[in-house]
């Protein structure tokens, strides 16, 4: 008798505490100033690459996309990139920073390049150019097959993309 009086308790209980924990870790990711994410086969885990405005709605030259990681495997909360992450995996490196757009590649990968450009409706969107089409990122995708930390095995990076001038989607496959 006894323990049919718990589980409502137990029920009552786990939504006040993980119902809280998801609303917390969400107000943390503004759908509107998200550019595009990173998802791997590793685990659930996510990096979200957003854009970083001033008050006046120009970019921030210092820093033009915000990057972090939203852990789900730790119940979604919110963290930065380690110095490491920032350095030899998941960071940019900007080529040329002005108001309205900037010219990026990763770190990790030096053969692509990215423009962060302001739309005419005054949103910021991410553009790459490959096989000759303008491509708008949605996401990436990484299939990690084993490795270690410093070296991962790394067997093929999925970009997710529109073409711009189609509106088709595509999915353009890098295998290293």
């Amino acid at each position: 008798m006894k323990k049919f009086k718990l589980i409502p308790l137990l029920i009552l209980l786990s939504v006040v505490l993980f119902g809280f924990n998801t609303i917390e870790s969400d107000a943390s990711i503004n759908p509107f100033s998200a550019l595009f994410k990173i998802e791997r086969s590793k685990d659930n885990n996510q990096i979200f690459y957003d854009v970083n405005i001033t008050n006046t709605g120009e970019l921030d030259n210092k820093n033009p996309i915000k990057i972090y990681w939203r852990r789900n495997t730790e119940g979604g909360i919110i963290k930065p990139l380690t110095w490491i992450q920032q350095k030899y995996a998941y960071g940019l490196d900007f080529l040329k920073v002005d108001q309205e757009q900037a010219t990026f590649r990763f770190v990790s990968y030096k053969k692509m390049f990215f423009t962060l450009q302001k739309t005419a409706n005054n949103q910021f969107e991410v553009y790459t150019m490959n096989n000759d089409q303008i491509l708008r990122m949605k996401r990436i995708y990484i299939q990690i097959d084993g490795g270690t930390f410093w070296f991962p095995n790394i067997t093929a990076v999925e970009i997710y993309a529109q073409n711009v001038k189609t509106g088709e989607d595509v999915i353009e496959i890098i295998r290293p």
